[in-house]
This record gives structure tokens, C-alpha cells and sequence, in this order.
């Protein structure tokens, strides 16, 4: 009896040794590194000549760090920039760009994301344009080979439409396949399906001895009012006047003539007349997500990184304030990093005419300690 006491004692002791060990991984060791981050959004991912680009520089980088973010989140369009198969070559236009901000983030001591942002002849047709899409990222490693350990490759965003989670993953296993032929110990970011859902965590399959990988994850609940007032949206996100967190003080009457979806009506329906506790409009829809993010990083030992969160500007700003705070206490008690979308563009942090934050913002996601 004694002797199985002390083998049982054993076994304890090296499960919770080993579980220790595990979470001392490379790609733990390199999330401490991404735990506050911003987005530089409409700008190296815009098509050339195109003219929502919004121009970014070496101040904003240097804004963003005195702000408090280690981080920042390149979208780009590399395949604007692609030449013809079977190379898929990329111009030394794109990499000159992008250069420029990794040179510039390093050098402030920012690390970077580096991702393929917007690739929708890609996400329309995976098995099509795969081939280009595994040349971008040999090419993209192999370029940055010698880059600072800071600067981290992510393989794809907002995996949509035809690349399901389960398309994806062996494309996935083939782009990290060249990419360690280049970079064998660069930090790799990679998401699921669905748009980078938490929902499509349990679908994802990555290389089981590679543990220089960070998962990463969006989340914009709830939407209809971090959505509100955004055209491109669609016409369930017409109706704008959203509180956050609900209920409002005064029953909110969509316009008669917008052609809501009945489960939008039912929502508004409900963000009117639940309580805080039970509001759709409340941190309950993206502590959820949190929460399960959270629970899957542990079963899976990975970390998970929150790679975009925002609100658009047609919300109130003491909404958006109360929202980016609470959406940042709520990783921050779960210990997830995080990039907020974005710097100065539609879901801004940083008012580039007064050449400071929008008011509260500062406050919500870096409060004195």
C-alpha cells in the first residue's frame, strides 16, 4: 500500500512537472513578447494605387510604443505583388514597404506580425491558388531569415468562405513546411476558419512537434454594435445609437425603412429590455469567447493571441471607451495577448489630427496600475 502511495506520489509530481515544462515552450516564451498590440489597418494591404490607403510612418510607430503597445500587426496584400506562377515572385516593391516598418518597429523595440491580409482569390478557390500561396510564404521567410526574433510570419487572415478550417489545415502544414526550410525557429502565427472564430478552435490541426506556434483568434462581439453604422457590413449594421453595455436608458426604434433580418430585430429586442447580466449588448458576448480560447489553450498547450478586437468610430465614444476596456480586462484576466483593430483608420485609437489618442482610450487599454 505504501509502495503504490509513493508511486502515485511520483506520477503527480512529474505530470505537474511535465505540464510546467510545457508551458515553457518556445512559442509561450515568444507570446510574452505580443500581449499588447495594435494594428496598422488600410495600409500595406490596400492594391496598389488604391485610395483608402491610409499612410502610416516611423511616428506612428514611435507613438504606439510610448502609448504602451509591444506590438503591431502588419496587414499585408502580398499577392498584389506577385508575379506569374510557377515562381509567384514578389516585386522588391512590397518588401521595400515592408521593410521599412520592421526595420523601424525593431529598432524601437516593437515587435511585428507580419501577415497576408485580404487574399480573397485565395479564400474563394484554396485548392486553386494554393501554389501561390505557399510560394508567398517561402519567399517571405526566406527574407526574413535573419530578421529579429520579434518579427513573427502570419500565414493567412480571416480564413473564409472555401477555406473552411478543415481545407486549411494541410495548406497550413505545407506553408509551415517551407517556411521552417528558411526559418527554422521564426514564431508563426495561425488561425482557423470562419473568419479566425474561437467556435472553429476544435477543427484546427497543427504539427504536433512544432511548438514555435501561436495561435491566434478575432473576436468583434457583439457585432452589431461594434458593427454599427459600417457600410460595408451590410444592412443588418444600419441601425447605429447602440449603448454599450445595455440596455439603454431609452428603448432604441431601428428606422422603419432599413430591411432588418427578423434575428437582428430579436436582438435589438432584446439589447432594449435584458437586464446587464443577460444583455447581448453586454461583456458577456466576447467573455465567452474569451473563456474558450482560454480553456483551449490549455487542453492543447498553445498559446492564443487575440490578433483583432475594435469598434467602428459611429459608435459613441464613451461606448467605445467602455468597450475596449472591458474587452481588455477580460483577456488581460486571462492572461491572452491581443492586438486591437486599429491604430487610425475606421476603429481608431489614435486621432491623427490632434496627434493623440481619441479621449478614454488611452485610459481603457493602459489604466494605471
Amino acid at each position: 500500500m505504501i509502495t503504490s502511495i509513493k508511486w502515485i506520489a511520483v506520477l503527480l509530481f512529474l505530470s505537474i512537472a511535465g505540464q510546467a515544462e510545457t508551458m515553457d515552450s518556445p512559442a509561450h516564451q515568444a507570446a510574452k513578447r505580443f500581449m499588447r498590440g495594435v494594428n496598422f489597418g488600410n495600409f500595406l494591404e490596400t492594391p496598389p494605387e488604391q485610395r483608402w490607403l491610409i499612410q502610416h510612418t516611423t511616428n506612428d510607430l514611435a507613438q504606439a510604443r510610448a502609448e504602451g503597445f509591444d506590438h503591431v500587426r502588419l496587414p499585408i496584400g502580398w499577392h498584389h505583388y506577385a508575379g506569374p506562377a510557377p515562381d509567384f515572385k514578389l516585386s522588391e516593391t512590397i518588401f521595400a514597404r515592408v521593410d521599412y516598418m520592421v526595420t523601424n518597429a525593431t529598432a524601437l523595440g516593437l515587435a511585428v506580425i507580419l501577415n497576408i491580409h485580404n487574399f480573397d482569390e485565395f479564400t474563394t478557390n484554396p485548392a486553386t491558388n494554393a501554389a501561390e500561396f505557399v510560394a508567398i510564404w517561402r519567399q517571405v521567410a526566406l527574407h526574413y531569415s535573419n530578421a529579429p526574433a520579434g518579427v513573427a510570419l502570419e500565414l493567412l487572415n480571416e480564413p473564409k468562405d472555401a477555406a473552411t478550417t478543415e481545407v486549411m489545415n494541410p495548406i497550413y502544414a505545407e506553408a509551415i513546411r517551407q517556411i521552417r526550410a528558411g526559418s527554422p525557429k521564426r514564431i508563426i502565427f495561425v488561425g482557423p476558419g470562419k473568419w479566425n472564430s474561437v467556435n472553429e478552435l476544435s477543427k484546427l490541426r497543427l504539427p504536433e512537434d512544432d511548438r514555435n506556434i501561436i495561435v491566434t483568434v478575432h473576436c468583434y462581439e457583439p457585432f452589431y454594435f461594434t458593427h454599427q453604422g459600417a457600410t460595408w457590413a451590410g444592412q443588418d449594421t444600419k441601425v447605429t445609437g447602440i449603448k454599450f453595455p445595455g440596455p439603454p436608458t431609452e428603448p432604441l426604434i431601428p428606422n422603419a425603412s432599413f430591411q432588418l433580418n427578423p434575428w437582428v430585430r430579436d436582438w435589438i429586442e432584446r439589447y432594449n429590455t435584458l437586464p446587464p447580466d443577460r444583455n447581448p449588448c453586454g461583456p458577456q458576448a466576447f467573455r465567452v469567447m474569451v473563456d474558450k480560447a482560454k480553456d483551449w489553450s490549455k487542453k492543447n498547450d498553445r498559446p492564443v493571441h487575440f490578433g483583432e478586437f475594435g469598434c467602428f468610430i459611429q459608435a459613441d465614444r464613451e461606448s467605445r471607451v467602455r468597450y475596449y476596456g472591458s474587452f481588455r480586462q477580460a483577456l488581460d484576466e486571462a492572461g491572452l495577448g491581443w492586438a486591437i483593430w486599429d491604430w487610425k483608420a475606421g476603429f481608431r485609437y489614435w486621432d491623427a489630427k490632434a496627434q493623440q489618442p481619441v479621449p478614454g482610450m488611452r485610459e481603457a487599454l493602459f489604466p494605471k496600475r
